[in-house]
C-alpha cells in the first residue's frame, strides 16, 4: 500500500490542570469537526464525536 502523508488540522487541549485531553481534527467534510477524548483514567479513552464549528464553541469555548 502507498500512503502519502498529508498536513495534518488537529489541535490539542486540556481541561485546566486535569489529566483530560480533546483533540480536534477538521474532517475533509465543510464544518465538520471529530473531538477525540483522552483521559489518564481511561474513562473517556477514545470516546468521539462528530460536532459542527458552532457546536464545538457552543460546548468547549474553543473557537476552530
Amino acid at each position: 500500500m502507498d500512503l502519502k502523508e498529508i498536513k495534518s488540522q488537529c489541535r490539542t487541549f486540556q481541561f485546566g490542570e486535569d489529566p483530560e485531553l480533546i483533540h480536534v481534527i477538521k474532517t475533509g467534510f465543510k464544518n465538520r469537526y471529530m473531538v477525540v477524548h483522552e483521559d489518564a483514567y481511561e474513562f473517556l479513552l477514545g470516546k468521539l464525536e462528530f460536532k459542527t464549528r458552532e457546536e464545538i464553541k457552543k460546548i468547549y469555548d474553543i473557537e476552530v
